[in-house]
């Protein structure tokens, strides 16, 4: 597990990235914020395509027809500094509760 500090959140990602077809992959991450920990995804438009092909050919998703996911945050690119960018100005945006409603909450004790 691989962790980023700031002085806005704490983020902790959950796997690394293989350095073999960065685009098609996605990556788990807990971010914590004001002692509060939410759970989500990081994917790329890349990946979602990679995903529905092998979909396509496993019957999934009616073969390959749609594509869901909870919790998810799509970036331009599949690295860890375009996460904790995104991850940042969504942290600063502090007209909604946007963690709140894009990732999912779950129990933190640090």
């Amino acid at each position: 597990m691989l962790t980023y500090e700031c002085s806005e959140f704490k983020l902790l990602v959950l796997h690394e990235l293989d350095n073999f077809n960065v685009a098609e992959q996605n990556i788990d991450f807990n971010i914590i914020v004001d002692n509060i920990k939410y759970a989500g995804t990081a994917v790329t438009l890349k990946n979602i395509e990679y995903l529905m092909e092998k979909f396509r050919a496993s019957g999934d998703c009616q073969f390959g027809r749609y594509f869901w996911q909870s919790n998810m945050l799509i970036l331009e690119e599949m690295t860890i500094d375009c996460l904790r960018a995104a991850l940042l100005d969504i942290v600063k945006d502090k007209t909604l509760d946007t963690l709140d409603d894009m990732f999912y909450k779950i129990n933190c004790d640090s």
